[in-house]
């Protein structure tokens, strides 16, 4: 037998942004799915046990624009289920692929140090779905922004894990700091094995088997990290069986006898604190975590290199007005004719980030290419990319048009 004493169950949404549904209503929809949690969070917040409710926060983006259509009352419950540890919030922007460059994946890390600052919440841990793999960049970015534990839910369809998984590990980072990880399970693994609607499948016929796997792989952690989203899928909303079925499991008889492993519904946050125990006996791996799984962006080439474009442009941007502030110049001190409006930055990275994030395509996009759900679907991300590029040529400009300004002419100063 494995060493597993305890599965731990963290439930989330999925966030594909699009695939399911049409962009504008998936966004609507994952503000709901935020609120129908903090209901199941709220019904359980004076439980102390193993079945009662929790959720994970799965991506940032969802959560703030959340926040700008919630009411008081309604954040104040959420920041009080946070602090109680029933919600957790982990710090990705989306589901990222390694489109991201460094100064992306900064910059998508900025909600992070904002949702601290300006909510008191206290993200730790960061989690990434589907994407076989990350830049080596990543793990410092993780640690720069206090990041203690990432985990990665590979899906192997069209792709591969690059090491055995489940595996909990020391990620060397380039600068030799250590970030813990997982090469875990897929995020559906939960529902897949029966968890939440089929005890016997899972007593007899999956866990036997994941007891052996584990055995093979000589896993010695007492938890198992295990996801799972909603049976509808992707998308998909908080699922409150999920509750009923882990207190019915853990009143079993072999489950209380030892034969099989208790369930507990967990954020991340507790996984990691197990993990953290055992730090020194978790191997350390280096080096990029390569991606096999993206190819998305090959489908949709011209976009991609526009996108890749508007990454140079805006960090062109960014060292153009870092240099202008430091003169005087910066966009706040220049008369509004010259500089773009307020908030062009922020709308540029966003959508430069929408559009390197993972999901290509409705998931009708094969068997009914020409369908107006593909075609929607579609134009909504490929305007990602557009709309990074016309706010970074704007933004490039005004950079430029400022310097030219002050630049010294033959028997003069500049205009300033």
């Amino acid at each position: 037998m494995s060493s597993v004493e305890e599965i731990h169950f963290v439930h989330h949404c999925h966030t594909d942004i699009g695939y399911t549904h049409d962009q504008p209503t998936l966004w609507d929809l994952q503000r709901r799915f935020i609120d129908e949690a903090i209901d199941l969070a709220d019904r359980d917040r004076d439980i102390d046990a193993p079945h009662a409710f929790r959720w994970t926060v799965e991506t940032t983006t969802p959560l703030l624009r959340w926040l700008e259509d919630a009411d008081d009352d309604r954040i104040d419950l959420f920041l009080e289920l946070e602090a109680a540890g029933r919600i957790e919030v982990t710090g990705m922007f989306a589901n990222v692929t390694p489109l991201y460059g460094p100064a992306q994946i900064a910059e998508s890390l900025e909600p992070v140090r904002h949702l601290r600052e300006a909510y008191g919440i206290e993200i730790t841990n960061a989690m990434n779905c589907d994407v076989n793999g990350q830049n080596w960049p990543l793990a410092d970015a993780l640690l720069d922004a206090d990041i203690d534990g990432f985990s990665m839910a590979i899906n192997e369809h069209f792709g591969g894990a690059p090491l055995e998984r489940p595996l909990a590990f020391r990620w060397e980072a380039p600068s030799g700091r250590e970030l813990l990880s997982l090469n875990g399970f897929h995020y559906s693994t939960g529902w897949a094995l029966g968890i939440g609607h089929d005890a016997e499948e899972f007593a007899e016929k999956w866990w036997p088997r994941l007891d052996t796997r584990l055995e093979e792989l000589g896993y010695e952690l007492p938890v198992l990290h295990i996801q799972s989203f909603h049976p509808f899928g992707d998308n998909g909303s908080a699922y409150p069986e999920f509750s009923t079925f882990i207190e019915e499991w853990n009143e079993r008889e072999d489950v209380c006898e030892g034969d099989l492993p208790r369930i507990r519904m967990v954020t991340p946050s507790t996984y990691w604190e197990v993990v953290d125990e055992h730090r020194e006996s978790l191997p350390t791996h280096r080096g990029d975590w390569t991606d096999f799984w993206n190819f998305g962006s090959g489908s949709s080439a011209r976009e991609t290199a526009i996108n890749r474009e508007s990454r140079r442009r805006l960090n062109t941007a960014d060292v153009l007005e870092a240099g202008l502030t430091l003169a005087g110049a910066g966009p706040n001190d220049r008369h509004p004719a010259r500089r773009s409006a307020s908030g062009s930055r922020d709308a540029a990275w966003w959508a430069l980030n929408f559009y390197d994030e993972h999901t290509w395509g409705a998931d009708v996009s094969i068997r009914e290419p020409h369908s107006d759900d593909t075609q929607a679907q579609w134009h909504h991300k490929a305007n990602y990319a557009y709309e990074a590029r016309s706010h970074s040529n704007r933004l490039q400009r005004d950079g430029l048009a400022e310097l030219a300004r002050r630049v010294l002419r033959d028997g003069g100063d500049g205009d300033e």
